[in-house]
């Protein structure tokens, strides 16, 4: 199991803003990751940045944790300049995983507030797929995977459903998915509509909590594991069978919670 840099705790939370140096924030971090008895740590661009920490800086006693770097979303690709932005940011993603020995980059795919025209979702999944298509060859080559998260709301994101995203990465076979059970699981995909959908795909980790359907989304995702209506034991056994997977827990909770979470995981596998 990996430890999301978004799922600290509350408590942590607040703990870590108040330590002053940047070199007992990391050992701070690292300290909550043992504690917990987590594997890895899922790296967040936006978050690390938020506790005062530059991702650059990784001390070199994490080497003995699996680390993955999750730069997030981008907006959506319309031009040739918004592609060399997009490509500029992969390749300073690419620096950093190479640099802390990481073995995954995940992002968003293109995301625009206002939702996608037909024309618009055409262009922006043509500039998308080129860009894929560079990076995926430049992951193998670096033994690194690169992975898009499962994030399908409806007109938001460039793909409109799982089926459509399932698609997308059918064209890019090496391409890493990476499901956001939750959110998939609140848009009314049931357990079974991840596993048909997305179980034959190149499936490289998951993102890990619970959910609740037909409520507004921030009361219905990244619930505490238990507290929700997701049947963990199908999905987890099915995907769990897949050699190195990544499985982050990404809870909006306080510290009892990640604690009452991993507990409730460890059971199905014991």
């Amino acid at each position: 199991m990996y430890f999301s840099m978004k799922s600290i705790g509350s408590e942590n939370e607040e703990k870590i803003k108040t330590i002053k140096t940047e070199s007992d924030k990391w050992q701070f971090l690292y300290d909550i990751a043992k504690n917990y008895g987590f594997d890895g740590i899922q790296f967040d661009a936006v978050d690390t940045r938020g506790y005062g920490l530059d991702i650059n800086n990784i001390p070199e006693y994490f080497d003995e944790l699996k680390l993955t770097f999750h730069f997030g979303g981008f907006h959506k690709i319309m031009s040739q300049n918004e592609y060399d932005i997009f490509n500029k940011k992969l390749s300073e993603s690419f620096e950093i995983a190479l640099k802390h020995k990481m073995h995954d980059i995940s992002i968003h795919p293109p995301v625009d507030g206002n939702g996608f025209t037909i024309e618009e979702k055409k262009i922006c999944e043509e500039w998308f797929g080129k860009t894929m298509t560079k990076w995926v060859t430049e992951a193998l080559r670096s033994n690194i995977s690169l992975s898009v998260e499962t994030h399908v709301y409806g007109g938001m994101f460039l793909f409109d459903g799982l089926h459509d995203y399932a698609k997308f990465v059918g064209r890019h076979p090496d391409l890493g998915v990476l499901i956001d059970i939750s959110h998939n699981y609140h848009m009314s995909f049931s357990e079974d509509d991840i596993i048909n959908i997305l179980g034959d795909k190149n499936v490289t980790g998951l993102h890990i909590s619970d959910a609740l359907q037909n409520v507004e989304v921030r009361k219905g995702t990244h619930l505490v594991v238990g507290e929700g209506t997701i049947h963990f034991e199908k999905v987890l056994k099915y995907f769990g069978k897949i050699p190195n997977l990544c499985g982050a827990l990404e809870l909006i909770a306080n510290n009892e919670g990640i604690d009452k979470s991993l507990k409730y995981l460890k059971k199905i596998f014991n």
